[in-house]
């Protein structure tokens, strides 16, 4: 091999990094390799983002009615604002320059959809139509049907007529209007062709609209038909009252004919002339709603506003913000919440990365010491040195980087690639200048050659420095992050805090590391046999170079177990949320008493171990405050068992609710009943005219009541108190099932029988119901599982590459033994001992970093957003939090000690089958 010139370049550095890469072809391998991972990572990851904040975004519009994902244009026409000019601006002349100044005040990122645009008019308000022959609701009072009167020009281009013919026009003031309504519509009011309907005007006339034809849509999901309500069909109206019972109303709308806009200038309330444009879904971004939100304010009450209504000439033209702007908010608001998560999980994953890459250039330069040295003896400069080494890294780091680059790209299609390319430039950057810079410290000085055991090495005083300025910071990230927590939005100090207390903890290990190895060598010398003695002895002579693998294996254990414990915590949120609102496993709930024997029936059932039967009166107010609570009638001993299986609230304890024969009855309540019924009072039900009871006890969550307030009465002293009404007092409302095994089918098929009005909630389908939540959720639970599996990747691989770049020298210490008479069994549990102090250090420190981890940032992590939709939350929410997994605590710890030893014990087999001149040649050569 031609030695390289020391002071040269040109050809004879591109052949000294040739024949360098050719030296050591595995190493050369193994670095491509973490390059390309690391850097098909990075790239991936704000794809990954991107991706699946997208598919939320546009699933959210997807599922949105059509007035709810539209940027809709009105303005409100009578013959009172407008007394001279109001039918002229109804015309199709003035929608077209309106729609067009609409279009000049419209920017990206606002994407609309132009083909699916729906305008029109409609009458202002809701009409009355008192025709006797038109259905009513049910309720106290019946309420008359409404009408909508609407021209949306091109019906014959979006119905078919099934009867009758199309509106024509009508002469102007006639009285009569004719109208064209839906198959649906007719069905439910009972109209068909030539019925009439009549409408009384703003001065008390009458308005007939004659139903000239029946149409069905030919594109029923179509914007056409669904931009304005109730035009498919009509719709049932719920008004707010005070009467116990519901009141409701009919709605339904009309189609007319264009010309006859002056019929909704004579109805109360004028006319609106209105302007659907439905967003392009597609070309809708994550990135691009803060922007679009914007855009839709000001043309609600902003510049765009003004500039719009100044090209339109029209003051009363409005853009409505309840439409996309409002559909946007809750996406907003969900992400918010979800992005602080997910940068917990990237810091984490790419420190990880980083230290690995740092690592492998570390471990490089250590097994080039010698050769680094030479070079600097026969006069090569500094830089000359530097540019040689990063000459070498650039050859495998870009073409590496960019395949990583390729093939996230490739596996993750999103819009957007200038972040990916960006992060794995910074792959590309670090893998490139880790090795030049880390051989130019260490050939900086020329010192005589040393041992650096890790045992013997005794910490300077700028590393002591170093380490307690990183203990301050990290102290400081923890109380900043249990105070404030991750809902006051993305914060890169606070989402290191998991890797810097696992930083911390490398530290201090360091520290300690060299204790036991002392003491373990002591007694050691006092064995029989070399096989332990060498072993201890290797591992306190490991090069503090080895210090690095320690650091990097923690902080990736570390980062895996936090991660497990946030999964941990979103499932156990939603177990606890599931049996919170059920109460049990399967529950059978009925404002009603249920019919007698549906218990025993029930408890027969496959799957079902046990049933318990409660009765439930509800909307009991404490008369003093109005405050509003629930009573459950119960079998004390069978409902403290129930307590006890679904652990919902404090232990319960039935002895309180023991009947003392007289005197009040004891009553569990929760503590704002407790406080505001006081020591001793009176409850009524709706059977017993009143209950005298006293506060035996408080609990703060009960089975039976879930989210309301309660009180708890045992059935005996129901009995005591109104033994006339025993049997009605006492009989169950709701039945709760404990089994989770439990057949939900046979279970609603044997309720519809008896209680067809009842209801069936189980436990395991309403877990389910939480597991599939919104698509932000599963995306940002998608990128955290891959977080936490590439933490766990990178660990085996930061200990593969310390097993490879020791494997020289233990090949040749290995070959020596077995020289001097050593069998391959002592030679593999040679190989195994001199490693295990470290990886074994490094696995239990791992544990116990993720135990603290959790008891540290537990109160300051919101799992809430991954674990429950913001739009619709669970019952309970407070169990999403930090929770310790065993499993993602020790499976990774065991997982890498059982690599390490395993990758140990296949070195020493493969040292036994070479050769010991071919091994010691070969060491003699490193």
């Amino acid at each position: 091999m031609a030695e390289p010139r020391p002071r040269g370049g040109g050809h004879g550095d591109v052949s000294w990094i040739r024949t360098r890469l050719l030296s050591a072809p595995g190493w050369t391998a193994a670095l491509a390799a973490l390059v390309v991972m690391t850097a098909f990572l990075a790239a991936a990851l704000p794809r990954a983002v991107d991706r699946y904040e997208n598919d939320a975004l546009r699933d959210t519009l997807r599922q949105a009615p059509v007035a709810a994902r539209s940027v809709t244009m009105s303005q409100k026409v009578s013959r009172l604002s407008t007394p001279y000019n109001a039918e002229a601006l109804l015309t199709p002349d003035a929608f077209g320059k309106r729609e067009a100044a609409f279009q000049q005040v419209i920017r990206p990122p606002l994407a609309l959809d132009g083909g699916q645009m729906v305008y029109g008019v409609r009458s202002g308000d809701e009409i009355p139509a008192k025709d006797p022959g038109l259905p009513r609701l049910g309720g106290h009072p019946q309420l008359d049907p409404q009408m909508t009167l609407v021209i949306q020009p091109n019906v014959e281009r979006n119905a078919q007529v099934v009867s009758g013919r199309l509106p024509r026009p009508g002469a102007k003031d006639s009285g009569a209007v004719e109208a064209v309504i839906t198959d649906r519509t007719a069905n439910r009011m009972g109209l068909r062709t030539g019925s009439a309907v009549h409408l009384m005007d703003v001065v008390g006339s009458k308005l007939t609209i004659r139903i000239a034809g029946i149409v069905t849509p030919r594109s029923p999901q179509s914007a056409y038909w669904n931009a304005e309500p109730d035009l498919r069909a009509p719709g049932r109206i719920v008004k707010p009252s005070v009467y116990p019972e519901v009141i409701a109303y009919w709605h339904f709308t009309a189609l007319i004919a264009p010309s006859a806009t002056s019929a909704l200038l004579r109805l109360n309330g004028g006319a609106v002339a209105y302007w659907h444009h439905p967003a392009a879904i597609d070309m809708l971004t994550a990135r691009d709603v803060p922007a679009v939100q914007a855009q839709i304010s000001a043309l609600n009450a902003g510049p765009g506003s003004a500039k719009l209504q100044a090209l339109a000439q029209q003051r009363a033209l409005t853009v409505e913000e309840d439409g996309l702007g409002a559909s946007l908010a809750p996406f907003l608001r969900e992400r918010a919440a979800v992005q602080p998560l997910i940068l917990v999980a990237a810091v984490g994953v790419g420190t990880v990365a980083v230290l690995v890459l740092l690592m492998a250039a570390g471990l490089q330069v250590s097994r080039r010491r010698a050769e680094l040295k030479l070079l600097r003896a026969r006069g090569i400069a500094l830089p000359g040195l530097c540019a040689r080494l990063l000459g070498e890294s650039v050859v495998v780091s870009l073409p590496s980087a960019a395949l990583g680059l390729a093939l996230a790209l490739f596996a993750v299609p999103t819009e957007r690639w200038g972040a990916a390319a960006l992060a794995a430039a910074v792959v590309a950057v670090l893998s490139s200048v880790g090795l030049p810079l880390r051989g130019v410290a260490a050939a900086r000085r020329l010192q005589r050659e040393q041992r650096e055991d890790l045992v013997a090495a005794r910490p300077s005083r700028r590393r002591t420095v170093a380490e307690l300025a990183v203990a301050v910071v990290v102290a400081g990230a923890v109380v900043a992050l249990r105070r404030r927590g991750t809902d006051g939005g993305a914060d890169v100090l606070m989402a290191a805090a998991p890797v810097l207390v696992a930083v911390v903890a490398a530290l201090v290990l360091l520290r300690v590391y060299p204790m036991p190895v002392r003491l373990m060598g002591r007694p050691a010398t006092r064995l029989k046999g070399a096989v332990l003695q060498i072993g201890i002895a290797s591992a306190g002579r490991a090069p503090s170079a080895a210090a690095l693998p320690l650091v990097t294996v923690l902080i990736a254990l570390a980062v895996a177990s936090f991660g497990g414990s946030v999964l941990a915590g979103v499932a156990n949120g939603r177990d606890h949320a599931a049996v919170v609102k059920v109460g049990a496993d399967a529950r059978v709930q009925s404002y009603a008493a249920l019919p007698k024997g549906l218990d025993s029936r029930v408890r027969h059932l496959a799957g079902v171990d046990d049933m318990l039967g409660v009765r439930v009166e509800t909307g009991q107010t404490v008369m003093a405050t109005g405050t509003r609570y629930d009573i459950a009638v119960v079998d004390p001993e069978l409902y403290a068992r129930l307590s006890e299986y679904t652990r919902v609230g404090k232990p319960f304890r039935a002895a309180a609710l023991a009947d003392p024969g007289r005197g009040p009855a004891p009553v569990i309540a929760s503590p704002r009943i407790a406080r505001e019924l006081g020591h001793r009072t009176a409850i009524k039900t709706s059977v017993t005219a009143g209950i005298e009871v006293q506060v035996a006890g408080t609990v703060d969550a009960t089975p039976a009541v879930a989210g309301r307030e309660f009180v708890i009465i045992s059935e005996a002293s129901v009995r005591r108190a109104h033994p006339r009404a025993a049997a009605a007092a006492t009989r169950p409302t709701t039945l709760f099932g404990t089994g989770a095994e439990t057949d939900g089918m046979a279970l609603r098929e044997a309720v519809r029988d008896s209680a067809p009005e009842a209801r069936v909630l189980l436990r395991s389908e309403e877990r389910d119901a939480y597991g599939s939540t919104t698509a932000l959720q599963a995306g940002a639970r998608n990128v955290y599982l891959a977080a936490v599996a590439a933490a766990a990747v990178f660990s085996a691989l930061g200990l593969l590459l310390s097993l490879l770049h020791n494997a020289p020298q233990r090949r040749t210490l290995l070959a020596r033994l077995r020289t001097m008479g050593m069998t391959g069994r002592q030679r593999q549990s040679l190989a195994v001992l001199e490693m295990l102090p470290q990886i074994a250090l490094g696995a239990i420190g791992g544990v116990l970093v993720g135990l603290a981890t959790v008891r540290l940032l537990r109160p300051g992590i919101d799992l809430k957003a991954l674990a429950f939709a913001t739009t619709s939350p669970a019952t309970d929410v407070s169990a999403a939090v930090l929770r310790t997994d065993l499993g993602s605590l020790l499976l990774p710890s065991v997982a890498l000690v059982s690599l390490a030893c395993a990758v140990l014990v296949v070195q020493a087999w493969a040292t036994g089958r070479r050769g010991e001149g071919t091994e010691l040649r070969i060491g003699d050569r490193s």
